[in-house]
């Protein structure tokens, strides 16, 4: 047939009629419009973020089972992903040369990977077990393609040479010839390994030799029989191949191998189901007209990605081209078909057909769809040695179908909400921070909560109020009130040292980049997705609200007014959580039970003569300001930083002996898992002192100065910063009090003509929780239930991967973290040295006890630059979140 002549058929309608239904749905937009259609920007949708993974070479192949993305890469390596942390798990050495293809078997159970060294080999995808290693009888050269039939138990494999190659694997004993791996390794290649002018072999480099691993070993080794050998199938290089069901009418079970070459042609091919010889026949051709580099089917049609970027759409109930569409300019080397919708990659790194965006800085050279839990998943890998993975779950779903509450979607969400730079402590984001606000409230009203914006003063920012009411038939009568922050430091003072934009969310080998995501923009959404969804589920026990402030790194300015003003309309309270924090390392989890208080303060000297000369004025007669402020604040603190303020260690509590008993839990776990540390007991009393110790600072000392001043000025002026750190049983207000008026004293000692003023500059309580009461045992349980490995429904057994490579920052990601043991993962209960000035207001002004779960871990750089929030960190302070929500309330009815 003349492919370039569409006739009129019912295969014509159908893709007509299709094509009606697509355009109607705003959502989408396939390769079945027009190209008139596809540049309506109303039809197309936006992708959302993509999790972004590093390869250590080009990524050549990929595919998808329900927990990991594998890629084939450049150089003979296959490595794997979580879907769901995005972290590396595998990473073998799995060919001598490149991994031009992977391919899954329909159980997921068997991985089936060939490369450019002429070999198929066969994994488990449980434990990554080699099972079986398929050599060529003939000179092949590299194998494009493979495929599997599971019920003829046949691998299909495509080479460079135009042949198809087939091996039955049910009966290799039988079937195959034995052959040693050492003999095989022996055999010589027709190109690389033939003579030189002088009639001599180059040298085999012995395996390693070059600095690379060497090739996994194990299984049994086989060969293709010499008469399971098509050759000439194609006139060309044959690049990709299929096996699909239901194009034999009178046998539908019956699979059907599809194969695209370098010559422009699509064969199909039938398969004998003699089970000893189940060779292919072929029993139709597609003239194509370029290279046919990627195939894929969909129901009764054939979707073929050719060089120089058309897409060929055929009805293979009819063997009629239906469609031809060229959107791109680059080959398509990747098509895959996601719920009656193409998605086509090519070698430029656009992804089109659903929207369009860049995919990769490079070719793209290999995709895969599949489905992970609720979301429809698309990988993308090109040669800028990543792997982009891709959540296209709206593309997917059905037109009178709500999209799932899922993670990508509050990944989606953060990177929204971290491009609103709301830094509170210059008036220039202003406008940003409003708006960030505004999104954050409109998005708690699209989830369902009722909302409100409580305003907080002129030149302040205001708070997002959001409320989500009890939905369960079994609620009761409590309330959790939420408390965070949407504003967030500055990140132009170290903008250079940024390997991302801090305000475009970037997605990097498991952890997420940008300014806000871990401090606390991050935690804020996975507690507002946890309400959400159980509230949509009806699962959700008690009232949870929201008091999500715009100024608590600039000191909270207006909340407690704000807080005051409208506490009426907040309601009771029962219990108060926050999520402001870090764990004490990269490993373990933690609970905060309890944080430091502290007063900031200026200490101004002024006199009333002006800026002096020292060699005409300076005399021993004459009180200069800095000189009576040093002699002040040594006054104030003495040797080993002994604070000097009447009575001011009374009210310190001392060591009871629960506590006594926590530091050394966190001593005992931190000493397993960091050689580094060698003193226990200097361990611990680090600790004591920096959480439960009061401590003075002197943070600065300044002296008004201009380009005229010399170091041979006295200044008229000269002010010290300090800050005193309190610890519970320490009122804030006192230790003003009391630092004032002991400053105010010994500056009367000096019997200077100087005045002094003393400036309180930021007071805040410490906060000591109740590690034994009910909200800290329910986020314990949570903790052990959200991070204890589920052994029994692990699927893979992998063993412990090296990680070498770098991060998109340029740096070295963390070590890989300890294998857990089989015990359940506890949470390290510890104290902090920060202070949060809310806190234990909030705690007085609604009489109701206070958590704080930390999200983070160590090393998340809040407030310094590449600020980052680990992908499973995120999801399972969504989990911890879930489960305190539904739970705490039960558990106090008990």
């Amino acid at each position: 047939m003349d492919h370039t002549v569409l006739h009129e058929s019912d295969s014509t309608s159908e893709i007509d009629e299709q094509t009606k239904t697509w355009e109607s749905d705003p959502r989408s937009i396939t390769t079945h419009l027009t190209d008139d259609d596809a540049n309506d920007s109303n039809a197309m949708i936006e992708c959302g973020i993509g999790h972004r993974v590093q390869a250590s070479r080009s990524v050549l192949a990929l595919v998808l089972d329900d927990d990991c993305v594998f890629a084939g890469l450049q150089g003979g390596d296959i490595v794997a992903w979580s879907l769901q942390t995005y972290e590396l798990v595998l990473s073998v050495h799995a060919h001598q040369e490149s991994v031009l293809d992977l391919h899954l078997s329909e159980d997921k159970e068997l991985l089936f990977s060939s490369g450019g060294d002429s070999v198929v080999n066969v994994w488990s995808t449980r434990t990554f077990d080699r099972l079986y290693s398929i050599h060529s009888h003939h000179d092949v050269g590299d194998i494009f393609a493979v495929a599997y039939s599971s019920s003829l138990k046949t691998i299909y494999c495509a080479g460079q040479n135009t042949s198809i190659q087939w091996c039955d694997i049910s009966q290799a004993d039988a079937a195959a010839t034995q052959l040693s791996a050492a003999h095989l390794s022996r055999r010589t290649h027709r190109f690389f390994d033939s003579r030189g002018p002088d009639g001599t072999r180059a040298p085999r480099p012995e395996a390693g030799a070059d600095g690379s691993h060497s090739v996994t070993q194990g299984g049994q080794v086989l060969t293709f029989k010499r008469d399971h050998h098509r050759i000439f199938s194609h006139h060309g290089y044959v690049y990709t191949m299929l096996l699909v069901r239901g194009l034999v009418e009178s046998a539908p079970s019956e699979e059907v191998l599809i194969t695209g070459a370098g010559d422009g042609v699509v064969k199909l091919w039938s398969l004998d189901q003699d089970k000893t010889n189940a060779a292919p026949s072929q029993m139709a051709k597609l003239q194509n007209g370029d290279p046919v580099l990627s195939i894929a089917v969909d129901g009764s049609f054939l979707y073929c990605g050719l060089a120089g970027g058309a897409l060929n759409i055929w009805n293979l109930d009819s063997h009629q081209l239906v469609k031809r569409i060229t959107r791109h300019t680059g080959d398509l080397w990747a098509v895959d078909i996601i719920h009656g919708v193409a998605v086509c990659g090519d070698s430029n790194g656009i992804v089109k057909e659903v929207g369009s965006w860049a995919a990769h800085e490079g070719t793209m050279l290999a995709s895969a769809a599949g489905r992970h839990k609720d979301r429809f998943i698309y990988a993308s890998g090109g040669n800028d040695n990543t792997v982009g993975i891709w959540d296209l779950t709206d593309v997917s779903l059905k037109q009178n179908e709500l999209p799932p509450i899922n993670n990508d979607e509050m990944v989606n969400c953060l990177a929204k909400f971290v491009a609103f730079k709301t830094v509170s402590a210059s008036p220039k984001f202003a406008g940003e921070c409003n708006q960030g606000a505004a999104f954050l409230r409109r998005h708690c009203v699209y989830l369902g909560a009722k909302t409100k914006l409580l305003t907080t003063g002129k030149d302040t920012n205001p708070i997002v109020y959001a409320r989500f009411n009890a939905t369960s038939s079994e609620k009761i009568d409590k309330t959790i009130l939420f408390y965070g922050h949407y504003d967030v430091v500055g990140a132009d003072a170290n903008l250079t040292k940024w390997k991302t934009d801090p305000y475009q969310l970037t997605s990097m080998d498991g952890f997420l980049y940008g300014r806000g995501v871990s401090d606390n923009k991050g935690p804020i959404l996975a507690a507002l997705y946890a309400a959400a969804d159980l509230a949509r589920q009806k699962a959700l026990r008690c009232n949870v609200a929201f008091l999500i402030e715009g100024e608590e790194e600039s000191g909270s300015q207006g909340f407690h007014e704000t807080v005051r003003q409208h506490k009426e309309q907040i309601g009771s309270v029962d219990y108060i959580l926050l999520a402001n924090s870090y764990w004490l390392d990269d490993y373990n989890p933690c609970l905060t039970y309890g944080q430091r208080g502290v007063v900031h303060a200026n200490l101004i000297v002024t006199s009333d003569h002006p800026d002096l000369h020292s060699g005409i004025d300076g005399s021993a007669l004459l009180d200069e300001p800095l000189k009576d402020l040093t002699l002040l604040i040594g006054t104030l603190v003495g040797p080993k930083g002994r604070i000097n303020l009447p009575d001011f260690r009374d009210r310190v509590l001392p060591l009871p002996e629960a506590e006594k008993q926590r530091y050394a839990d966190i001593a005992q776990i931190l000493l397993q898992q960091h050689p580094e540390i060698t003193d226990r007991d200097a361990l611990i009393d680090s600790l004591m002192h920096r959480w439960r110790e009061p401590a003075l600072t002197i943070h600065s000392i300044e002296v008004p100065g201009n380009s005229k001043s010399t170091t041979t000025t006295i200044s008229r002026r000269a002010k010290a910063s300090v800050s005193i750190r309190l610890v519970p049983n320490q009122e804030a207000d006192d230790v003003a009090a009391s630092l004032t008026m002991y400053a105010q004293e010994q500056f009367d000692l000096l019997e200077s003509q100087n005045d002094l003023t003393v400036e309180i500059t930021g007071k805040s309580d410490p906060w000591l929780g109740d590690p034994d009461n009910e909200m800290f045992e329910t986020l314990a349980e949570a903790i052990t239930a959200a991070w204890t490995p589920d052994r029994q429904g692990q699927k893979h057994q992998y063993p412990p991967v090296q990680r070498n490579l770098q991060d998109r920052t340029g740096e070295t990601p963390p070590p890989p973290e300890p294998v857990p043991g089989p015990s359940d993962v506890r949470p390290i209960y510890i104290r902090e040295g920060g202070s949060i000035p809310t806190i234990r207001f909030l705690e007085k002004e609604f009489s109701a006890p206070a958590a704080n779960l930390p999200c983070g871990q160590a090393s998340d750089n809040a407030h310094l630059y590449n600020e980052r929030l680990r992908v499973q960190n995120l999801y399972k302070s969504r989990e911890i979140f879930s489960y305190v929500f539904s739970r705490l309330p039960e558990r106090e009815r008990k």
